[in-house]
């Protein structure tokens, strides 16, 4: 087959969306019975030679091109099958002969519209409601996922397909970290949905002996979180920080903890699951279907009980039990068997 794939986040997204796609294409990619063409809106620094990118006016016109011309060039290179990586499929493409493929990762947009602008919202709504009806085969990491795509457009379910995330190879190594006292990890960016404010006021009320580090890209609850930091010395705030330094922390951590209000699928479960860390997490949308018996949940919005899954993983032999499922729950998300998944996709459409 001829398999195209919007690159967009392959090349340009350095975190979640950029770290799924690179993901899945390169492990395809060793799959070498399939021929597959990476389509970019802007030229990038790349050794790959599988790269199509817009030509003459939309080489200037690069996201008219990739949200709707680019059908003329799929057309053109014979592309069987084409999958949008990230939420949307070019306008126009249900004209072609083309099979199409959206993984859809979550509606936040439409279960949180107060996050977004009302023309990001409106822009978000209309690409997914056009490219929820024209999909061949609709991808999603969770049942949530699935649930909201039924429940907000009236999605046909038949085309819904989950195939769950996994994680990217790392052979990183580790910057080491001298801690002074053992401490609790959260790996989350510092935006009002990931409910650090929560988190760090239900840690400075819990009886813990840990300190608590927190690691992510600044959002816009940074600043308020910063200025609790300031007051307590057992609060440590890592913006920004590199895959060596995360993979650091996460080696050295006694716990982790991720508070999010919701999410489509939750990958620093994964990540945590990935170093033997168990998670403390918030029992809601997605993320009981990726932890499993192997985390601890509370209600987010609740610091009560953020405080008594945090204290209740303090405890050693508590802890352990928790652990002792890790291994399990990680056997659902091996690349090998997930990949497999999308090549018998792409066949059977």
């Amino acid at each position: 087959m001829k398999i195209g794939f919007d690159a967009k986040r392959y090349f340009n997204n350095q975190t979640g969306l950029g770290n799924y796609a690179r993901w899945l294409v390169n492990n395809l990619a060793l799959n070498q019975s399939n021929e597959y063409v990476l389509y970019q809106p802007k030229l990038v620094e790349t050794t790959q030679t599988n790269i199509k990118y817009p030509a003459g006016i939309f080489s200037l016109l690069t996201s008219l091109w990739r949200s709707r011309f680019i059908c003329r060039d799929l057309v053109r290179d014979k592309i069987e099958v084409y999958h949008g990586l990230s939420n949307e499929l070019p306008f126009g493409i249900h004209k072609t002969n083309i099979k199409t493929v959206v993984t859809i990762h979550d509606l936040i947009n439409k279960r949180y519209p107060h996050y977004y602008s009302k023309i990001d919202g409106y822009i978000y709504d209309r690409k997914l409601r056009y490219t929820q009806r024209v999909a061949t085969q609709i991808v999603v990491p969770s049942k949530q996922t699935k649930d909201d795509l039924i429940s907000f457009y009236n999605t046909d379910s038949d085309k819904v397909i989950i195939i769950p995330l996994s994680l990217k190879a790392k052979d990183l190594g580790h910057e080491t970290f001298n801690m002074d006292k053992p401490y609790v990890l959260c790996v989350s960016g510092f935006s009002k949905r990931k409910n650090l404010l929560n988190l760090v006021q239900a840690y400075q009320s819990a009886n813990l002996e840990l300190n608590l580090v927190i690691a992510g890209r600044k959002g816009d609850t940074y600043a308020q979180i910063e200025q609790l930091a300031k007051n307590d010395d057992r609060v440590l705030l890592y913006p920004n920080v590199t895959d060596k330094t995360l993979s650091s922390l996460y080696q050295g951590a006694t716990f982790c903890v991720y508070p999010s209000e919701f999410e489509g699928f939750g990958i620093p479960i994964l990540e945590a699951f990935s170093y033997g860390k168990t998670v403390a997490t918030s029992n809601c949308s997605s993320m009981p279907e990726v932890g499993g018996d192997a985390a601890e949940y509370f209600d987010p919005l609740i610091q009560e009980s953020i405080k008594q899954a945090l204290e209740h993983l303090s405890v050693d032999s508590y802890r352990h039990q928790r652990e002792a499922n890790i291994s399990k729950q990680l056997s659902l998300f091996q690349s090998d068997i997930l990949v497999e998944q999308y090549l018998n996709l792409y066949q059977s459409i």
